[in-house]
């Protein structure tokens, strides 16, 4: 009867380890094929436009996720003819993939950074890191991310 038991058990394993390896193997597969090559400023729009950048690490949490939800919804009820005539552009970019942007921004930890771009290069930008602080708070959430884009926009039309 322990045979019997230990030959189950083997099994039992066997089946286990066979499923983590097909779902490692599937997981590597859709990583690979979703990954995506950012630019940090688009150079085909030209001209002067406000970027609002989500930055977030490969794994984010619920937190991560409700900063990104909030921000945009904040672009789309608020800033919604600016981002249709792209005098603002959103980018949702994954920062420990891009060392790039990580490193111009000194980004370290998920957050908004809003940036002014000329002629596809970044002139200058705010880091808005406080957003993990005031999401508790819809309101000065709101505001603290207009503020930026408010300063990034007047800028724009006294060009």
């Amino acid at each position: 009867m322990m045979e019997f038991n230990m030959h189950k058990l083997q099994k039992l394993i066997s089946g286990v380890l066979l499923i983590f390896a097909i779902i490692s193997i599937g997981y590597m597969l859709g990583k690979n094929v979703a990954e995506k090559q950012y630019v940090i400023a688009d150079e085909t729009l030209g001209g002067n436009y406000i970027t609002v950048y989500y930055l977030h690490s490969t794994f984010r949490c619920e937190t991560c996720n409700t900063i990104e939800s909030m921000t945009k919804k904040l672009l789309d009820t608020n800033y919604s003819s600016e981002i249709k005539n792209t005098a603002i552009v959103w980018q949702e970019i994954d920062f420990m993939k891009n060392h790039d942007i990580a490193k111009q921004f000194d980004v370290a930890a998920s957050c908004v950074v809003v940036a002014m771009i000329n002629q596809g290069k970044v002139q200058d930008f705010q880091r808005l890191d406080e957003v993990w602080t005031l999401m508790a708070n819809p309101s000065e959430f709101n505001e603290y991310i207009s503020e930026a884009i408010d300063i990034y926009l007047r800028m724009r039309v006294a060009k």
